[in-house]
């Protein structure tokens, strides 16, 4: 038998950071390809919408792009965005927009690297379940649907 590698996951444990210290970010460049993992925040007519990227892929102008640092993983990044955009938008926009220099003011907290990957794995878990639902959902609205217009023949 082989060895077991126990890996710790802590929650409770993480730095504050500021993304300007842990990520490269710039307002989107029109016919730029931005790279698969990075995270686009809305700064103009916005309430916050925070997107990632699944593919390389170019992002709208009034969008800025965020790129975390090696080591971060990506997704746990974007993960944490959303999760602290309501306080950053607080603090931050001004009306309905949020000036460029104000998003590496934006605080996240940074775990180590086991903890990143669970997040990510809990997550992909969750919105996988999620639309297992939402598709039982819909095929149920359909069979309802059925069934009531056999009910009135």
């Amino acid at each position: 038998m082989g060895a077991v590698e126990l890996i710790m996951i802590d929650f409770n444990t993480y730095e504050r950071v500021k993304l300007e210290d842990i990520a490269d970010y710039g307002r989107a460049k029109q016919g730029h390809i931005y790279p698969r993992g990075a995270s686009t925040l809305q700064i103009s007519a916005t309430r916050g919408q925070i997107g990632y990227l699944y593919a390389d892929s170019e992002v709208h102008t009034k969008e800025v792009v965020i790129i975390p640092q090696a080591g971060i993983n990506p997704r746990y990044f974007n993960i944490i965005l959303q999760k602290n955009i309501d306080s950053f938008m607080n603090r931050y926009a001004t009306g309905i927009n949020i000036q460029e220099k104000e998003v590496g003011k934006f605080e996240i907290e940074l775990h180590d690297q086991e903890t990143q990957n669970a997040v990510v794995k809990m997550m992909d878990f969750i919105e996988n379940k999620e639309i297992e639902v939402q598709d039982e959902i819909d095929i149920l609205k359909k069979l309802k649907g059925t069934m009531l217009g056999k009910m009135m023949i």
